[in-house]
C-alpha cells in the first residue's frame, strides 16, 4: 500500500514539474506602424462619413487575442522586449448595402531585432480574415473588433501550426526590438492600404 501510494506521490510530482516547465508563455512584441495611426479609414456609406481608427482598434484586439492563447505581450511604446515582433497591418472595408465589416489583418513575425531586419524579408507572413454585421448607425466599435477578432483567431492558428514560427520562439532568447520598432516606424507603407 506504502509502495502504491509512493509512486502515485512520484508520479504526480513529475506531472507538476512538466506542467510548470511546459507552461511557460513565449514573449511577443506587437506593432502597428505609425502611418496606421496616421490615416484612419473612411467607411463607405452614401449618407454618413464615419472615419475608423483602425490601428488603435487592431492594437487593441490584438493584444487580448494573443493573450488569450497564453502568450506574453507588450507593445512598441512600453517595454517592446520579447522573443518576436509581430508587426500587424489592418484593412477595414464597409459594405453598406448588406451591412457587414470586412477585416484583413497582415502580421509579418521577426525573429531578430536588429534594424537592417526591417528592409529584409520578415520571417514569414501571414493572413487572416474576419467579417461582422453591423451598421454605421449604431455601436460600429464593436461590429469592427468582432471582425478584427476573427482575423487574429486566424491569424494565430496559422502562427500556431507553423514549424518555423514555433522553432523561433523556442530557440530565440528574450531581446529587444526598440531599433526594429522605430526603423518599421520610419518605412513608407504602400498607398494601397490609405
Amino acid at each position: 500500500m506504502k509502495r502504491i501510494l509512493w509512486s502515485i506521490t512520484i508520479a504526480l510530482c513529475l506531472g507538476w514539474m512538466g506542467v510548470s516547465q511546459a507552461g511557460t508563455p513565449s514573449s511577443l512584441v506587437i506593432q502597428v506602424p505609425e502611418s496606421f495611426y496616421q490615416h484612419p479609414v473612411r467607411l463607405l456609406n452614401p449618407y454618413l462619413n464615419y472615419w475608423h481608427n483602425r490601428a488603435e482598434a487592431a492594437e487593441t484586439v490584438g493584444l487580448s487575442s494573443f493573450q488569450a492563447q497564453n502568450y506574453t505581450t507588450s507593445s512598441c511604446e512600453a517595454d517592446a522586449k520579447g522573443q518576436a515582433l509581430i508587426v500587424i497591418e489592418p484593412n477595414m472595408f464597409y459594405n453598406p448595402q448588406s451591412g457587414i465589416f470586412y477585416s484583413e489583418i497582415t502580421a509579418k513575425v521577426y525573429s531578430q531585432s536588429t534594424a537592417e531586419t526591417a528592409l529584409s524579408k520578415p520571417l514569414m507572413t501571414v493572413k487572416g480574415l474576419g467579417q461582422s454585421r453591423g451598421w454605421l448607425t449604431y455601436n460600429v466599435e464593436n461590429a469592427t473588433h468582432k471582425s478584427y477578432q476573427q482575423a487574429f483567431d486566424q491569424v494565430i492558428s496559422q502562427l500556431q501550426q507553423n514549424p518555423a514560427f514555433q522553432q523561433s520562439l523556442a530557440q530565440t532568447p528574450v531581446q529587444t526590438y526598440q531599433a526594429l520598432c522605430n526603423s518599421i516606424n520610419t518605412l513608407s507603407q504602400p498607398k494601397a492600404f490609405f
